[in-house]
């Protein structure tokens, strides 16, 4: 964590930008600031930074009759929509200043996008890195929010009326009464806070949308794949695995290459038409004489023994030397281990630890941790995947990776969503943040968690 005070710390926000070897570990960049102009400087400001690096942004800023952004900077974003710079705006009710870059940290505090706020003026705010996000629940908490502002109905679009718009209330006399009265878009006084819903509900309906509506997509995989096997895969290897592992394949063999992973811009080449990507992709599958990316490994060995160890029968007595073979077969596990800092694994005597190193610490630390309700991980598991019906699954992974009173720290969505689909592929496929950015690929429009 960061304390970001510009001159008075000599720490900036432009410092935090994601340097180049961090930016193949963001997935896509969410941000909601207020007010904006260009940033001149050598790195550029937010949108540059995207731009150069190929990241997708989701951007929310303010709609008023005082242009809170300026033309030159609103002309520049919506000629970058071509570059997967997706802008709205939200009417008068609107003073957020938060960049989150997912995959690495976000920025939270009082910097508009502005060459002043990001150089020279008293600002303040606080950098959290990718892990401290995740320890602390916040990666939770910037979800919610900025899937609320995403389901805001009153945001606007940018385009160029948009911005004739703007033009037009400038030219009236800036923040003059006669521009208040000119504005295309009536004054919104913000969300009511009245609604039926808690936030924890309104979260729950819309994972339980988007949950399905992947897991349709993934079942049509699964049909297309009934008569599309490789001959190197046996015939009794589940459907579910296969289409996991055909999302593997397609991800890391024709995707990008091995250090750039472009899935949006294959989305953007993909989404008019994901069927005949879909096709292709199939086609190339069912073709290969070898596995490209030890995809014979996971179905031979890998996910048989997941699903041997997290049966009805053994999971509850499973040890933490068991889970340790659960974790490092796990694509989502390993990956967030990584992440763990080295004091919460028990080691703060070292600065690093690798992944051999940090499993029986992170298996350790998982098998001790408990929820709200006094669960450990073998209990919260078998509530996931056995304690209930199979199309209710989605309302139990919710529960577990995202209910306070059900989650265990540590131990996160797309790891759940995985071992669920190794454990019972019949009920889903597994489904971590690769599959999602496969799906993505492909032109299907899933959320990557």
């Amino acid at each position: 964590m960061e304390l970001i005070g510009n001159v008075v710390n000599l720490k900036f926000l432009g410092n935090f930008l994601p340097p180049d070897e961090k930016v193949a570990d963001i997935d896509y960049v969410l941000a909601a600031i207020a007010y904006g102009s260009e940033i001149n400087n050598p790195k550029g400001g937010l949108v540059d930074h995207c731009v150069n690096n190929k990241l997708r942004l989701d951007l929310w800023m303010r709609y008023d009759h005082t242009i809170p952004v300026t033309i030159s900077l609103l002309d520049k974003l919506n000629r970058y929509q071509s570059r997967n710079i997706f802008t709205n705006f939200i009417p008068d009710c609107f003073h957020t200043k938060a960049i989150w870059w997912k995959g690495y940290g976000a920025y939270i505090g009082s910097a508009n996008h502005t060459e002043r706020a990001w150089h020279s003026n008293l600002e303040l705010g606080v950098f959290f890195s990718d892990e401290e996000l995740i320890k602390n629940g916040l990666d939770l908490q910037l979800d919610y929010y900025f899937e609320y502002l995403k389901n805001i109905d009153k945001s606007i679009p940018i385009s160029s009326e948009y911005i004739d718009e703007m033009k037009s209330l400038k030219s009236l006399q800036w923040n003059s009464s006669s521009a208040k009265r000119a504005r295309k878009w009536s004054e919104w006084r913000g969300p009511s806070f009245q609604e039926s819903k808690s936030s924890n509900e309104r979260g729950k309906d819309r994972f339980k949308k988007e949950w399905n509506n992947a897991l349709g997509i993934l079942k049509t995989i699964e049909g297309q794949l009934r008569n599309n096997r490789p001959v190197w895969v046996n015939d009794d290897v589940p459907l579910g695995w296969q289409v996991d592992q055909f999302l593997h394949a397609y991800y890391y063999n024709k995707v990008g290459d091995k250090q750039r992973k472009p899935f949006e811009e294959y989305f953007k080449k993909n989404h008019k038409d994901p069927a005949l990507a879909l096709q292709a992709g199939i086609s190339w599958w069912a073709s290969l004489k070898h596995a490209p990316s030890k995809e014979d490994i996971t179905f031979d060995e890998d996910a048989p023994i997941v699903r041997a160890l997290l049966s009805e029968s053994s999971l509850r007595s499973l040890s933490a030397a068991d889970f340790e073979q659960v974790f490092c077969r796990t694509h989502a596990t390993k990956d967030y281990m990584l992440k763990v800092s080295t004091s919460d694994l028990g080691r703060p005597d070292v600065s690093s630890l690798n992944l051999v190193e940090r499993l029986p610490l992170f298996a350790k630390l998982i098998m001790n941790g408990r929820n709200a309700k006094g669960w450990d991980i073998r209990e919260l598991l078998y509530y996931v995947l056995y304690d209930g019906s199979a199309t209710d699954l989605w309302e139990r992974l919710f529960h577990a990776g995202r209910d306070p009173n059900y989650k265990i720290r540590w131990y996160g969505l797309n790891s759940l969503a995985e071992v669920a689909g190794w454990a019972r592929p019949e009920v889903a496929p597994p489904r971590n943040g690769r599959t999602s950015k496969a799906l993505r690929a492909l032109g299907y429009d899933v959320k990557i968690y």
